[in-house]
């Protein structure tokens, strides 16, 4: 069934806040994409994380070393993909398409797939945030629930508990489970899925570079065990896992989240932008390392209301967003603290783990 939002106006709020940021970026001559401090950015990113490959390789028995440099591979992981590739699927780091398809690649550097995870993300979750049965970033797995349920699995009372050890395996269950689960599906959330040939063909051989680079190089080549080579490959999922889970549930799983569903005819009951102010947060805000490492996704209502803009004109366009938002009498949901945010997503894990009596709106 086809998702239809309410129709907007010429004078409605989304119009303003556009137009105002068209403003914004028409009155101080920018570009919508990356400017030279999130080229900088980039550049700063690969070049830490290919230092810290080399140490990896070179540790030459020193597992303490072996150990350090594979966790700190973990989040410089996230921060890449968030950063660059987060952007390239976007188009939003360049205004040359072939430079962000390359940039989407970076996903498979962490052993996931850009090109799955734009059909997740870009055609899934930011076309239906939070839509039960068509974002499939809410889709419930069995071992834990988002939504508010009636009747909810007696385990997941104590989902509050075992859920944040759950988190520690999200990147490990991307590179095992879940893109094979996906790629040979037949649809990714509500859209039918068919591959070209080159696809299936890119897909097998960058999963081949994933293990061959990642795994089997620094077998050969550290000097150290196998068994301290597997534990610091787990080790780099793990801290690629919570840095993924910090920068990303807070966005749309938190305490007063609300989960739209349409009518029977597919009908939602918001315009499209108001949909999206409803569904998500601005969250970290205070820190400006959360930003700069988790590539602006912090600010989250922003990207959704602007996905092809680049992450690092999010501040600017927050203060407009906020003050449009007010103007409307539109909810702008906003934690700027990061240890509040992560507290209310844990909260929402303790909420739904028990039967509800509200239902999905």
């Amino acid at each position: 069934m086809e998702v239809k939002y309410k129709r907007g106006s010429k004078d409605d709020f989304y119009q303003t806040v556009n137009k105002l940021v068209n403003v914004y970026f028409e009155s101080n001559k920018l570009s919508r994409k990356t400017n030279a401090f999130g080229l900088f950015k980039a550049i700063f990113l690969c070049f830490i994380y290919g230092g810290l490959y080399f140490l990896v390789l070179t540790s030459n028995g020193n597992n303490t070393l072996l150990l350090l440099s594979f966790a700190l591979m973990g989040f410089i992981q996230i921060c890449i993909v968030l950063n660059l590739g987060h952007e390239g699927v976007h188009g939003s780091f360049s205004n040359n398409k072939k430079i962000n398809h390359i940039l989407s690649y970076s996903f498979d550097l962490i052993g996931s797939s850009g090109y799955l995870w734009k059909m997740r993300h870009v055609y899934s979750h930011h076309h239906y945030p939070m839509i039960p049965e068509h974002d499939v970033d809410i889709q419930q797995t069995g071992l834990l629930s988002f939504l508010p349920l009636e009747k909810p699995n007696k385990a997941f009372r104590f989902q509050k508990i075992y859920v944040p050890f759950l988190y520690c395996g999200y990147t490990l269950n991307a590179v095992f489970k879940r893109d094979w689960e996906d790629f040979f599906s037949e649809k990714i959330g509500m859209k039918t899925v068919k591959h070209s040939r080159a696809a299936y063909a890119s897909f097998i051989i960058s999963k081949l570079i994933y293990f061959s680079y990642s795994l089997i190089l620094p077998l050969l080549f550290s000097g150290g065990s196998w068994p301290m080579v597997i534990l610091g490959f787990v080790l780099m999922h793990v801290a690629a896992s919570l840095s993924a889970a910090v920068a990303l549930f807070p966005a749309h799983l938190y305490e007063e989240s609300v989960f739209p569903s349409p009518d029977g005819l597919g009908q939602l009951n918001d315009k499209w932008a108001e949909h999206q102010m409803r569904v998500t947060m601005d969250f970290g805000t205070r820190l400006p390392f959360v930003a700069f490492f988790f590539g602006g996704i912090n600010y989250h209502a922003v990207h959704h209301l602007f996905p092809t803009v680049a992450h690092v004109h999010f501040p600017a366009i927050q203060k407009i967003l906020k003050k449009t938002a007010d103007e409307f009498n539109i909810s702008y949901r906003h934690r700027p603290s990061l240890n509040d945010a992560l507290y209310s997503h844990w909260r929402l894990l303790k909420k739904n783990g028990v039967p509800q009596l509200n239902e999905i709106v």
